[in-house]
């Protein structure tokens, strides 16, 4: 029953991100609308792909209880809806043209990305590490492989889409939510203790003691 509720509110949140991060319409016409557009695209899939990673430490933990593959999947749950809110305030901002607040929204889209494809310094390269231990203390060394092909994947999509983005200006409440979300990204990157200090009694509230 536990594990069917996880699941139910994962598929729940997945959807709505979906939604959140979803395909902007840009303003005007032309090349730059169509570019924010396949940019915002490029980065509501990866959203989405980071979620099988979730489910993959889910996995994990139902084969090997005794592995850390709970912790591992709420970890990287936790790290896909920073980057997914973070790269959602980072694209879709509006306003009057404001080069430094441009460069905020920048740093803030580079970091979603780095946290999605699973490097350092942010919060999702010790998910993804999370959940290769996870996957491998279930004996599952081919899920690990495929999950590595599919962090490549996003980091191809991620080149892709960096050629493409161009940074919005801000207003100032969305500075402050893109300054507030890049750093709890970078801050739980540095110090990941902090997440997994989170994960872990959840974890044991669904799986028992």
């Amino acid at each position: 029953m536990a594990v069917a509720l996880l699941l139910g509110g994962l598929f729940l949140l997945l959807g709505a991100t979906a939604w959140a991060v979803r395909p902007r319409r840009a303003g005007g016409t032309g090349r730059g609308a169509e570019a924010a557009a396949a940019a915002s695209s490029a980065f509501t899939w990866v959203v989405i792909a980071g979620f099988a990673y979730s489910l993959l430490g889910l996995a994990a933990a139902v084969r090997e209880p005794g592995s850390a593959g709970l912790t591992a999947a709420l970890l990287q749950l936790l790290a896909v809806l920073l980057a997914a809110a973070l790269g959602a305030a980072s694209l879709g901002a509006a306003g009057e043209e404001d080069p430094p607040r441009a460069r905020v929204a920048s740093a803030g889209f580079l970091v979603a990305w780095l946290s999605l494809v699973g490097l350092p310094p942010a919060v999702g390269f010790h998910a993804k590490l999370l959940i290769y231990r996870a996957l491998l203390s279930a004996g599952w060394g081919w899920a690990v492989v495929a999950a590595m092909a599919g962090s490549l994947a996003a980091l191809v999509a991620a080149f892709f889409a960096a050629s493409l983005y161009q940074p919005p200006a801000l207003r100032s409440l969305r500075v402050f939510w893109v300054v507030l979300l890049l750093a709890a990204v970078v801050g739980l990157g540095i110090y990941p203790q902090a997440g997994i200090a989170v994960a872990a009694p959840v974890a044991r509230l669904v799986i028992g003691p």
